[in-house]
């Protein structure tokens, strides 16, 4: 299943991959035109996982409020998410979504 929230994308994925790292905050992406975030409303019950270049959401509680100043929250039950940046193609280049 894949989730959107502004400029951010979230799917569900069967694991996650064995060289992650816990990170310490719940931002999942910052915006750098408006300084504003996309971070999950929960303390507890979440954990932020990384791997070479990509981010893993686990979520072991019922589940986990994506919350950010410009958009409606969403809610992602119980399990576990590969988190990125939409992107966009030019032909010049590919660039990373900025809301």
């Amino acid at each position: 299943m894949l989730f959107r929230h502004g400029d951010v994308l979230i799917q569900t994925v069967d694991m996650l991959p064995k060289d992650v790292r816990r990170l310490r905050h719940r931002t999942l992406a910052h915006g750098e035109l408006t300084g504003h975030s996309h971070q999950i409303q929960e303390n507890k019950d979440v954990a932020l996982w990384q791997s070479d270049s990509e981010l893993f959401l686990e979520v072991e509680g019922p589940h986990a409020t994506v919350v950010h100043q410009e958009h409606a929250p969403i809610e992602l039950p119980r399990g576990i998410y590969r988190v990125w940046r939409q992107r966009e193609y030019t032909p010049e280049r590919i660039v990373i979504v900025r809301d």
